[in-house]
């Protein structure tokens, strides 16, 4: 069994709240657990729920997501913070290393982008929405690759990386065992893996 992820949302737009609530609803390894629409509510929510992963908008009324972000790192240095907005920063250092935040994502990137990022601080790694990165690597060569799946073969390969097996996903989905190996070997064309292990790790 994939361990959930609890998030905390801080954004004053409800139907951003419900865009992101909506597309975690069901997922295996995320559940949001609570949802504050100012700075000030954030620290209380966190003492209050224990989440692991929080998302903080950095224009947030009353306080801004900025000064929440260090303060959560400073009281929680192991939750993971995702800073979300809706423009390029231009006051922000983006280099992640020793920073008071774990990723940065645009807001208007989509859920594939949110999904992968949250991914990402969930395994401890860094991660800037690609849409901010002038420069490329590895990782997100893998990425741009990830983008060409269909939602169901992103979900089967989230699966996959969670530890189900053809016969497990197939169940969880309510797909024949023999579709899910179909969808497997497409994603593994597309993502240019040649076995499983090189899909895995080229999906992480």
């Amino acid at each position: 069994m994939i361990p959930v992820k609890r998030i905390i949302i801080a954004d004053d737009h409800p139907f951003f709240i419900d865009g992101v609530r909506n597309s975690l609803s069901g997922h295996p390894a995320f559940q949001v657990i609570a949802a504050v629409t100012s700075g000030d509510k954030v620290i209380p929510a966190i003492k209050e729920q224990q989440p692991e992963l929080v998302l903080l908008d950095i224009n947030l009324p009353q306080r801004d997501g900025i000064s929440v972000a260090k303060e959560i790192r400073t009281l929680w240095p192991d939750i993971r913070i995702m800073l979300l907005t809706m423009y390029m920063p231009e006051d922000i250092d983006l280099n992640l290393q020793d920073r008071f935040f774990d990723a940065y994502v645009l807001k208007n990137s989509g859920t594939d982008v949110l999904f992968y990022a949250l991914e990402e601080m969930s395994r401890g790694n860094k991660f800037i929405d690609p849409n901010l990165q002038k420069n490329s690597n590895h990782k997100d060569d893998n990425f741009a690759k990830q983008l060409k799946l269909s939602t169901r073969e992103k979900e089967i390969l989230r699966l996959l990386i969670g530890g189900y097996n053809n016969k497990q996903i197939g169940e969880r989905l309510f797909l024949s065992e023999l579709t899910i190996k179909t969808h497997r070997k497409n994603i593994m064309k597309k993502m240019g893996a040649h076995n499983l292990a090189d899909l895995l790790k080229k999906g992480k």
